[in-house]
């Protein structure tokens, strides 16, 4: 089990009393890093950069959760230090290319150098009906050839190759799909070139990635938080903590990713916490493990939402873990937000979003 680095510690930040979230008009910001890859449930980087603006520069953030690394990338750019944990293989990588360095230029040469040699070598095997019948036949050739070469691409490479599979299943597909959801598969099936698509991905969102050494991301168990990271040395907790109506973080694009590389998500799911009937006792350990890392006086910031259960029941998600252990929040703010990916499906169900951000102060 991999031990934070030591230079990430500091015991000199005291962190505000009151934060202030502000109402949110629109969520999304396609101009950006994290257009990278469509992850599933990924918090707002609009919301994260306003909350973030609010923490003390030097200060030592911990994101249990931290998913395609939003709140991580967002972080560089207040001079906070950062530390990302998620159990999901995919979740490292994508968030490892947000926050690492990158020179764009090489960056560039490289992947023009890997599509190339791409080009001379036939693939050597083929996707899984399961993956092939989502895209043209030709697109799917390409997808498996630089899949080949992905063990000589570097994190953020790779994070572009993976969302530029599902921007190319969706244009493949006639854009029918959504940005966050895999849909029925349109025939005749369009013609991609994946090369295009890689490039064009690649060399719009590099100017994003400026990186820095404040970050460190590992891949562990929220559970084994305290097996990681010293007692008292974390000022800030902010994260948005997996969907307790069991959001499979391995499903639709995922899923292609996963059978693409021909990984086990069985085996990944175990490792995650999405099971309904264990939730509750998993993130009362979390919340124990979290207890005993951050500092006196720092601040555990849990952004989480109503909750739309299969039986119709709707969870307000603030009132859950407020009730959830002995360790009373501070203060839960609520509010409304639109011009999110989901908003179609609100539309239909004639529902409205809410969220609440529920605070605790050690």
């Amino acid at each position: 089990m991999k031990m934070i680095e030591s230079n990430l510690l500091n015991d000199k930040v005291t962190p505000k009393e009151t934060l202030v979230f502000k109402h949110l008009k629109s969520v999304n910001n396609p101009n950006s890093a994290h257009a990278i890859y469509p992850y599933r449930g990924k918090i707002s980087a609009i919301d994260a950069r306003q909350i973030l603006s609010q923490f003390i520069p030097g200060s030592l953030l911990l994101d249990p959760f931290c998913g395609s690394g939003t709140i991580l990338h967002e972080a560089q750019h207040f001079g906070i230090r950062a530390i990302g944990i998620d159990n999901n293989p995919l979740a490292i990588t994508l968030s490892m290319a947000k926050s690492q360095p990158i020179n764009e230029k090489e960056t560039v040469e490289h992947s023009k150098q890997l599509i190339e040699k791409s080009k001379r070598v036939n693939p050597d095997s083929s996707a899984p009906e399961t993956v092939s019948k989502y895209f043209h036949e030709k697109t799917m050739q390409q997808i498996i050839a630089m899949f080949n070469l992905k063990d000589e691409m570097s994190n953020y490479e790779r994070a572009i190759l993976y969302g530029a599979v599902c921007l190319s299943a969706r244009a493949c597909n006639h854009y029918k799909w959504t940005s966050s959801s895999v849909g029925k598969i349109i025939t005749p099936q369009r013609y991609v070139d994946f090369y295009n698509v890689f490039m064009a991905k690649l060399i719009k969102h590099s100017k994003f990635v400026d990186g820095g050494e404040r970050v460190q991301v590992i891949k562990e168990d929220a559970r084994n938080i305290s097996k990681l990271i010293p007692e008292n040395s974390i000022d800030y907790v902010y994260t948005s903590p997996p969907y307790f109506d069991a959001l499979d973080y391995t499903s639709y694009y995922a899923k292609i990713i996963y059978e693409l590389e021909g990984s086990d998500r069985s085996k990944i799911r175990k490792g995650l916490i999405q099971n309904t009937l264990s939730y509750e006792q998993d993130m009362k350990i979390v919340l124990s493990e979290l207890r005993k890392v951050v500092k006196e006086g720092g601040q555990v910031i849990f952004v989480v939402g109503d909750k739309k259960m299969k039986d119709g029941t709707i969870i307000n998600g603030g009132q859950f873990f407020s009730n959830l252990t002995d360790w009373k929040p501070d203060y839960v703010v609520e509010r409304e937000y639109t011009g999110t990916t989901s908003q179609v499906w609100d539309k239909i169900n004639n529902t409205k979003r809410k969220e609440q951000i529920v605070v605790w102060k050690n």
